[in-house]
């Protein structure tokens, strides 16, 4: 995979890979909008799912904003950048990848730099999901607002997470989102709530039974922001814990997760039979 470091070509593969099988590890995780914490929850989830001892890639498909190695303080590690990678026959072999990724906390993590440039092709977000799909347990895919989802089979048909700002404004845009889902065929995504950050104190949050209510929905959460998470990430420090105020939300979606997959093996052992 060293030799990934390319040029890319904008000429898509002559034979699209195969997506018959749907994986059923593969989580994507969305949003309406940016800043609310969709992506430090991404990674306390990957950490969570590896502390269960469950090999775990997360990936960064956010190609609007991306940075995953700076929230995490390792953009100086050594390690692929979605923008290096290189897959003109849209095929990429899962194991061999996972070498070249950074490790985080036991996590294998394959960030995105807006700032490189070379964004990804389709078929390459594609055969890198897939990859790591069939080397890992888990694969978590920040996929930031959804705009890949629609495109690329392996995030259409993935188990999906849809985080929701806990506030009037924010539960409107979630209800939109979820439309939008819907529209693309996803499956029907687990909610998280995330409490508004910089809101005055006791104004401007809704209340978890209201959102739930509202959207009609279980919600897991809420995710409430973290002062000293905050100072460790904006001091390039990184995610260096779950804070204890998110430990039992961030524990609930690994226990969806690992439910989800358990159901998958047991449905699929039994077809066989």
């Amino acid at each position: 995979m060293s030799s990934c470091r390319r040029q890319r070509s904008n000429d898509s593969p002559g034979v699209t890979p195969s997506t018959d099988v749907k994986l059923h590890n593969i989580v994507a995780m969305t949003s309406s909008h940016s800043g609310m914490g969709l992506s430090t929850t991404a990674a306390m989830l990957a950490w969570t799912l590896a502390q269960r001892d469950l090999s775990c890639a997360l990936i960064d498909a956010d190609f609007a904003s991306g940075c995953l190695d700076l929230l995490l303080g390792v953009e100086r590690e050594p390690g692929l950048r979605f923008n290096q990678i290189c897959a003109p026959l849209g095929n990429v072999e899962g194991e061999v990848l996972g070498g070249e990724l950074i490790c985080w906390e036991n996590v294998r993590v394959l960030p995105y730099n807006p700032w490189i440039g070379l964004r990804p092709n389709q078929w390459e977000v594609q055969a890198v999901v897939r990859a790591l799909a069939s080397a890992n347990d888990v694969v978590i895919v920040d996929a930031g607002q959804g705009e890949l989802v629609q495109t690329i089979p392996d995030l259409n048909h993935a188990m999906h997470f849809m985080g929701a700002e806990l506030s009037v404004m924010g539960l409107a845009r979630a209800r939109t989102h979820r439309a939008k889902l819907s529209t693309w065929d996803c499956p029907t995504p687990q909610i998280i709530g995330f409490s508004p950050r910089g809101a005055p104190r006791g104004r401007g949050e809704v209340s978890m039974a209201e959102a739930e209510t509202y959207l009609t929905s279980e919600i897991v959460g809420p995710i409430k922001p973290s002062a000293h998470l905050c100072g460790d990430v904006l001091e390039g420090l990184g995610i260096r814990a779950v804070p204890k105020c998110n430990r039992r939300a961030v524990n609930r979606l690994a226990d969806i997760v690992e439910q989800s997959i358990r159901k998958a093996v047991n449905d699929n052992d039994s077809h066989n039979d």
